[in-house]
Parts: structure tokens; sequence; C-alpha cells
């Protein structure tokens, strides 16, 4: 389920910068992947923490 979730979501983003870019909107799709890929990195580093201090 997560994976699917990952995948999902980075498809969303490919298809808003196929149909954002060419109305010179394609930052945002960039930015909202940009924010979500640093979420996702935060939370791997917080489970990562995690797992070490057992």
């Amino acid at each position: 389920m997560k994976r699917s979730k990952h995948i999902i979501m980075i498809t969303i983003f490919i298809l808003l910068v196929y149909f954002l870019y060419d109305d010179g909107l394609g930052a945002i799709p960039f930015l909202l992947a940009a924010i979500y890929l640093c979420w996702i990195t935060i939370k791997e580093i917080q489970s990562l923490r995690k797992s070490k201090r057992m």
C-alpha cells in the first residue's frame, strides 16, 4: 500500500507538469513534488532514528 501511494502521487505530479507546463505554471507541480519528497525524507530519517534507539 505504501509503495502504491507513492506511485500514485508521482503520477499525479507528472500529469500536472504535462498539463500545466504550456500555460507557464510548470513550477507549481515541481514545487509540490519537492515538498512531497522532503516530507518522505523526513519521515524516513525519523523512522531510522527510532529503529536505532531500540
